[in-house]
């Protein structure tokens, strides 16, 4: 089918027949490759405007929180972390982070994104304590902390199943988790960019996990890999699927899509990519 065809059944789109006009894969991939974009930006406003006809838009004033760059995973692409013992290594304190979130407050924010790197040296009661003070400190703010790999890396340091560091961390007062580490959730690109973040697999098992028992979650893309644009098709197909299983095992899914080009100036794998990875996967594609 040609993508004009697409875009022509997909104007027809009702909430009552959307399960028949879910797009497919390669409708997906002959969207992104052929579709003229100022085409596509009208088709997204109609259906924008068919879901929300009234056009209220909402928003959010929150405030990222990096707490600590002391990391394990050496992520190519990634400028912020540092080795354990390296000499920029960093660790707020309880009261640095309460700081941070008290300016928050003083402009009317409503949300922390809170994340840093997989850092063996703290124990889990270091995760938990800080949970509870913030939310003894600033009750009125939502507390989105940890990405799905650093509650790996808490599960492994303190011998638990991340379901269970989940559990805990709900219960110390965790309103939900940031959506960051998905980046490209695709075998082959993730174990070229970042290796020991582990498969896909594990990603998706996490936000299942945090799903099931309730926690907000967002969902993330960071593309300019030189991955193909089926691989781009492929990590959303994969947020699609979780989104549908927990929409209808649990009544809540992602809230979110984010998705942000890979910046390559003061990291490894901009050095051995020199002149843009972007460049490459353009040309594969035929752009």
């Amino acid at each position: 089918m040609q993508w004009q065809e697409t875009l022509a059944r997909q104007a027809t789109w009702t909430r009552e027949n959307s399960p028949h006009l879910r797009l497919s894969s390669s409708e997906a991939v002959d969207l992104y490759t052929n579709a003229p974009l100022h085409t596509l930006m009208q088709a997204a406003h109609h259906r924008r405007m068919v879901m929300h006809p009234t056009g209220y838009v909402t928003y959010l004033v929150d405030r990222n929180i990096n707490y600590t760059n002391v990391c394990t995973i050496n992520c190519q692409f990634c400028s912020f972390y540092r080795p354990p013992n390296h000499a920029e290594t960093y660790t707020q304190t309880f009261e640095q982070i309460s700081q941070r979130i008290t300016e928050l407050e003083a402009i009317g924010g409503t949300r922390i994104l809170m994340q840093g790197g997989v850092n063996p040296e703290l124990p889990f009661s270091w995760y938990t304590d800080l949970i509870r003070l913030l939310r003894k400190m600033h009750p009125s703010i939502d507390l989105d902390c940890f990405s799905p790999i650093e509650i790996e890396g808490i599960a492994e340091v303190s011998g638990k199943s991340t379901l269970d560091v989940l559990i805990l961390l709900k219960d110390a007062g965790m309103h939900g988790l940031p959506g960051g580490g998905a980046e490209m959730l695709v075998d082959n690109v993730r174990k070229d960019v970042s290796p020991k973040k582990g498969s896909p697999a594990n990603w998706l098992r996490v936000m299942q996990e945090a799903q099931s028992i309730g926690l907000t979650t967002s969902a993330t893309n960071v593309f300019g890999f030189g991955e193909t644009l089926s691989d781009r098709v492929e990590h959303m197909s994969k947020i699609r699927e979780l989104q549908d299983h927990s929409l209808s095992h649990y009544g809540k899914a992602f809230t979110s899509f984010i998705a942000w080009p890979v910046q390559l100036e003061v990291n490894t794998f901009g050095k051995r990519n020199r002149g843009g990875s972007c460049y490459r996967a353009s040309k594969r594609n035929g752009k």
